[in-house]
């Protein structure tokens, strides 16, 4: 508990002297925290201030290239990073569904776009691991226009990707990033390629990465 308090304390501590205020709503004991947009290395900090600010346990994807610095890696470790190796297959959505399971509160937070520049798509490793693990949505962002940061509604996906995805772009919409010209639509491949739409939600048990 003193140490929820602490990290509270430093949570506020960052943002007080800043224009940027938190609109947090709360999200279900088990959720995957979508970042967006995602545009800069800040985002990332701002994530952190919102886990802070509610006392939230959380996890989050990195490459595991960050992992060879050893101040680093304690640092990633100790904030809730599980180290990806994006070169091969890892098996990471079968990990995450043990400790989704296993765990009474499960927050798993992801930057859908997977880079800060702009892209034509999202990465649907996000979507993917939701239809998995049956979690739900929850919308994170960062919005330079309104100098605002936290979470927004949570989204229970119906598994048909366009309303999905037209869903997400509802609320993402009219968000601007840290650095606005970094600013993508969110848009999967698979809305319009079948072939990615049917890999996108092969059964369950039909997965090569595990």
């Amino acid at each position: 508990m003193a140490g929820r308090a602490i990290k509270r304390w430093i949570a506020k501590a960052l943002t007080a002297p800043t224009p940027w205020k938190a609109d947090i709503q709360q999200w279900p004991a088990k959720s995957i925290v979508l970042g967006a947009p995602h545009t800069s290395n800040m985002d990332a900090v701002f994530m952190v201030i919102i886990m802070w600010l509610e006392g939230r346990s959380f996890n989050f994807l990195v490459k595991d290239e960050v992992m060879k610095y050893p101040v680093l890696r304690s640092i990633v470790r100790w904030l809730g990073g599980i180290p990806v190796n994006r070169r091969r297959s890892t098996g990471i959505t079968s990990g995450i569904a043990q400790s989704a399971s296993e765990l009474e509160t499960f927050t798993l937070c992801i930057t859908p776009k997977g880079t800060r520049s702009k892209q034509e798509f999202w990465k649907s490793g996000f979507y993917r691991m939701a239809y998995e693990n049956n979690l739900p949505l929850t919308f994170g962002f960062v919005d330079s226009v309104t100098k605002t940061f936290g979470t927004g509604p949570t989204y229970y996906p119906t598994w048909d990707i366009e309303a999905d995805m037209e869903a997400i772009r509802g609320f993402y919409g009219n968000k601007r990033g840290f650095r606005p010209e970094h600013t993508s639509l969110p848009r999967l491949r698979a809305e319009t390629d079948q072939d990615a739409a049917a890999y996108l939600l092969r059964p369950i048990d039909d997965n090569p990465m595990t």
